[in-house]
């Protein structure tokens, strides 16, 4: 079975503005996640912090106390780090918002000396 691999490097690596991008607070920020991952059933405490067990730590644009864009990276081996959970709020999209949170997470990602996937 053939598959594409996509590794970003500090080379490859073309970053845009993201200043408006923030890390979600595991305690605090638990919920404006749960909000925005409308489930059945909701986003549990145990799931969230299940997730951060696993490796995943999560950025946001917040605007109007909601999540208007959010990406994840996921540290799922010691030189490779994953670029994960990317989404926009349907109501925030064509802003640009899924790209700076994409780059919060890769600039974020290269500067710890893993590769980007």
């Amino acid at each position: 079975m053939a598959y594409c691999s996509l590794i970003c490097t500090p080379d490859s690596f073309r970053p845009s503005d993201y200043s408006r991008v923030r890390w979600l607070d595991w305690e605090n920020d638990y919920p404006l996640a749960r909000a925005y991952w409308p489930q059945d059933p909701p986003l549990s405490r145990e799931d969230w912090e299940q997730n951060g067990a696993d490796g995943f730590r999560y950025c946001a644009i917040v605007e109007q106390e909601a999540i208007a864009a959010l990406a994840a990276v996921w540290t799922y081996s010691q030189t490779h780090w994953e670029v994960a959970a990317v989404s926009t709020s349907p109501a925030f999209r064509k802003r640009g918002y899924g790209k700076a949170v994409v780059c919060f997470v890769t600039a974020h990602i290269l500067e710890q000396g893993r590769k980007a996937t």
